[in-house]
């Protein structure tokens, strides 16, 4: 098998170096994958998404794809228009897939990703490192997140600091220094001043790294504030200064406490002063880059930064080059490095701010870039209603010269929900004017949203209206200008299948929702076409309890209507860890079952036990007619599935319960001991054999 060299999703230097020595001396039969979090796209990089990209890589640089990865994915296309692994299920084919190769995982950033999601990524790493003794891992990480990390994987990590030397600032200093385009002001002993105290006025910065312990070398980094950001910011103010006068001053007055806050304010005075079109493009690029839903790539920059909002037309000849660009934007903003070639649009170089901390400034001064919002879903409207935009057909496959309009399409609607101004109303409207028919409605459904194509749109007439679009976002105003029309159909299904209503209920947009359900002639009971899930289904599935409470409240909303798998809204909610969802569907005036069984012959108990949430479980389990050991039509029990997925915690609660047959064999004849052995459950197989368990070989 040839060696895996596997594309780091990261600039940042440490994290480099790393996977730079890992690819450079590494064996045969080694496994390199990364994962850099942002963020900027926090909302995007849940546990599930960042662990699917590790299998990916992984399995990316395999000669063939394991034969349980294959049936894995064949299973989630028996849902019209497929349905995506759950967390538990790519941890069990990491470790699966792990664990008969050396593997090196890097992950940078983890401060990065949001908190709440932290433990998952954390629990499921360590669920790795149990099954997979040949992995190694590398983290990076800020101060605060190192005991969240020991506490979750224990004696399984190590750190050592690491700090920049001096000679190392100086080093810095100095190139830069001998780079002055304007030595006649410069001096001996302004230099001198330079190199002393530079130095002695930046914070200090600390990196982390981890010792290997025993035969589990696992890394971890804490990356405070950047030393050498705030020597290059200050730096940089000072040779920016035409005099030695100045040049003097300004290094005064960061002698009297100069800090980041204060750099960036400087460097964005730069900016505004070059004046004309260099100031409005680098602060533009600022405003982007930091109020963007996601990531965006250059190419996709330079193309919104082209945009002259109202004009009819859009002109390719107005795109600025990136290097004019980055000079513009003085050193604030940066294009990541890839060693890909010939890489698809989503995975182009990507821009972004020099430091986290920079758009943490920003964001504490809303004033910088007042109404971003609403000018970037200006911007974005102005694009999609151009000449250039209406003239692609609506099956075009290759969207290269535009790269823009995926961004455009499927994000505009999000600045809009947050300041929807007077122009980007009436834009909004003329968009949808000609929506049926437009390259952006499709564009909308094949990034955002799952849909029942994956080649290109089917055959027939593209149905897909303004409101099913304002429903999407979330955006009640647009939605109330559309049900006031008359020939306004509000149970219209679009290609997808979806009415206005499932829309807000799947996206958990109480306004919209509130007002569809105000109208006399909505149904609220219309099912999807892939599901065949409800409204009331849909809020159930994804958590939102503010909708669910709304279509509670209806007579003629059933809170107990069955999808195509037989699984009730509550079954869903078990099974997805919504215990609010579980605790309002037990209190509605209906009633629910909590003990209904699907088409599987699963009951929401055993969908609960497959996870780690004990809270879910114990509220199922104080149900008086929950019965904790009715098997499926396999024969497996909730404590089966608890077993087999390691969820010690759950199977403890299971244990307690009268009733639960420790030793219950499925169709296969297994029983929860040998499923918890079989898949390297050890902690929880010790605890069934400590309950009596006894129908499986000694560990």
């Amino acid at each position: 098998m040839k060696k895996r060299r596997m594309l780091l999703l990261t600039s940042r230097n440490i994290s480099s170096l790393v996977v730079d020595t890992l690819c450079d001396q590494a064996e045969q039969n080694i496994a390199i994958a990364c994962f850099y979090f942002d963020y900027a796209s926090q909302k995007e990089q849940s546990p599930t998404n960042m662990l699917g990209s590790l299998l990916k890589q992984v399995v990316s640089g395999l000669e063939e794809v394991p034969e349980h990865i294959v049936r894995a994915f064949k299973g989630g296309k028996r849902f019209i228009g497929g349905r995506g692994l759950q967390l538990s299920q790519i941890v069990e084919l990491l470790e699966i897939t792990l664990s008969s190769q050396r593997t090196f995982l890097c992950i940078d950033a983890l401060d990065e990703c949001i908190a709440a999601h932290r433990p998952k990524v954390l629990s499921s790493l360590r669920q790795i490192l149990q099954k997979s003794p040949d992995t190694r891992i590398f983290l990076t990480g800020r101060a605060h997140v190192r005991g969240e990390i020991e506490s979750r994987l224990g004696r399984m990590i190590g750190a050592l600091f690491i700090s920049p030397k001096k000679e190392d600032i100086y080093g810095y200093l100095r190139a830069r220094l001998d780079e002055d385009t304007n030595p006649d002001a410069m001096d001996d002993c302004l230099e001198a001043d330079i190199l002393k105290k530079i130095p002695e006025t930046v914070s200090e910065m600390y990196v982390r790294r981890t010792t290997t312990i025993r035969s589990l070398p696992r890394l971890f980094t804490d990356r405070c504030t950047s030393r050498f950001l705030l020597v290059s910011l200050n730096i940089d103010a000072v040779l920016q200064e035409t005099t030695i006068y100045r040049r003097r001053q300004r290094l005064k007055a960061m002698t009297a406490g100069l800090g980041l806050g204060d750099g960036y304010k400087i460097t964005l005075e730069r900016i505004k002063a070059q004046g004309g079109e260099k100031a409005r493009l680098g602060m533009a690029a600022l405003m982007w880059i930091c109020y963007s839903e996601r990531p965006l790539s250059v190419d996709e920059l330079c193309q919104a930064l082209a945009v002259e909002i109202g004009s009819p037309d859009f002109s390719p000849d107005n795109v600025p080059p990136i290097s004019t660009l980055l000079g513009c934007c003085q050193g604030l903003v940066i294009v990541e490095k890839t060693r890909a070639s010939n890489i698809p649009l989503k995975a182009r170089p990507k821009v972004r701010l020099v430091h986290f901390s920079l758009k943490e400034y920003l964001c504490a001064h809303p004033d910088i870039f007042a109404g971003a919002h609403s000018t970037i879903a200006e911007t974005c409207l102005t694009y999609l209603n151009s000449q250039h935009i209406n003239s692609i057909p609506l099956a075009l496959d290759d969207t290269r010269d535009v790269p823009f309009l995926e961004y455009a399409s499927a994000y505009w609607g999000s600045h809009a929900r947050r300041g929807l101004s007077d122009r980007a109303k009436s834009l909004a409207l003329k968009l949808f004017s000609r929506y049926g028919n437009h390259i952006s409605a499709r564009a909308l459904l094949e990034n955002q949203v799952e849909c029942p194509w994956i080649f290109g749109p089917p055959e027939g007439d593209f149905v897909f209206t303004g409101l099913h679009c304002a429903s999407i976002f979330g955006i009640v105003e647009l939605a109330s200008t559309f049900i006031e029309m008359e020939d306004c159909d509000l149970n219209q299904k679009d290609i997808a299948g979806f009415t206005p209503l499932l829309w807000a209920a799947q996206f958990g947009h109480e306004g919209v929702v509130e007002l569809l359900l105000a109208q006399k002639n909505v149904d609220p009971e219309l099912p999807d076409i892939q599901d065949n899930g409800s409204p009331l289904w849909w809020a159930a599935f994804n958590g939102h309890e503010g909708v669910l409470k709304l279509l509670l409240a209806r007579e003629d909303v059933d809170p107990e209507r069955r999808d195509n798998s037989g699984r009730t809204p509550f079954s869903h909610a078990a099974g997805n860890g919504h215990e609010g969802i579980l605790k309002l569907l037990l209190q509605a005036p209906k009633g629910v079952s909590p003990d209904t069984i699907d088409n599987e012959g699963r009951t929401p108990l055993s969908h609960a036990a497959r996870r780690e949430d004990e809270g879910v479980v114990e509220l199922l389990l104080a149900q008086s007619d929950v019965n904790p050991d009715r098997p499926d039509n396999g024969g497996r029990s909730p404590l089966h599935y608890a077993a087999r997925w390691g969820n010690k915690g759950v199977v403890e609660q299971l244990l307690r319960q009268d009733g639960v047959d420790l030793d219950r064999r499925d169709e296969y004849g297994s029983t929860p001991l040998k499923g918890a052995i079989a898949r390297g459950r050890v902690a929880v197989a010790r605890l069934l054999r400590a309950h009596g368990a006894t129908t499986a070989n000694t560990l």
